[in-house]
C-alpha cells in the first residue's frame, strides 16, 4: 500500500507544535486548543483549514485562520507531499510547492517541515492528524 493511498480521506487537526531546532523548545503557533481539517482526494487534490478553538467553535474573527488548497503529489521514495497551492489565505503559501514531510500509521497522519524566519530561527512544525469521521 503506498502512501498516496493511506491518505486519502479526511483528517482532523489533534495537534500542531514548533519546536526550536537550536533550544529544543516547543511551542504551539495555535495554542492548545484548535481545530483543522485536511482533506485529500483520489483525483489528486488536498485542501486543508486550521483554525485557533476547539471543535464547533465559531470563529469570532479570521486571526490565526490558515486555509490553502490545490494539487497534490507525494513522493513515495522520498517520503514527501507536495502541496502545489492554487488559493490560500497567506500570500507565502503561493510563492511555491510546500513541502512536507509525510508518515501515515494506522489512522494517524503527521505532516512536518522545517523552515527558518525572517530572524534566522529555525524550526520544525509538526501538524498529528487523526482519520475523520463523520
Amino acid at each position: 500500500m503506498t502512501t498516496r493511498s493511506q491518505m486519502l480521506g479526511s483528517w482532523q487537526l489533534v495537534r500542531f507544535e514548533s519546536r526550536d531546532t537550536a533550544t529544543g523548545s516547543v511551542c504551539m503557533p495555535l495554542g492548545d486548543d484548535l481545530q483543522g481539517l485536511i482533506l485529500y482526494t483520489d483525483d489528486g487534490f488536498m485542501s486543508a483549514q486550521i483554525a485557533p478553538g476547539g471543535s464547533g467553535t465559531p470563529l469570532a474573527e479570521p486571526a490565526g485562520y490558515i486555509a490553502y488548497t490545490g494539487p497534490f503529489h507525494v513522493d513515495e521514495q522520498a517520503g514527501i507531499v507536495h502541496h502545489e497551492v492554487r488559493m490560500a489565505t497567506m500570500p507565502e503559501l503561493l510563492a511555491g510547492p510546500q513541502l512536507r514531510e509525510v508518515h501515515v500509521d494506522h489512522d494517524l497522519l503527521t505532516l512536518s517541515a522545517t523552515l527558518t524566519d525572517e530572524t534566522g530561527t529555525t524550526a520544525r512544525s509538526t501538524l498529528t492528524w487523526q482519520r475523520a469521521t463523520p
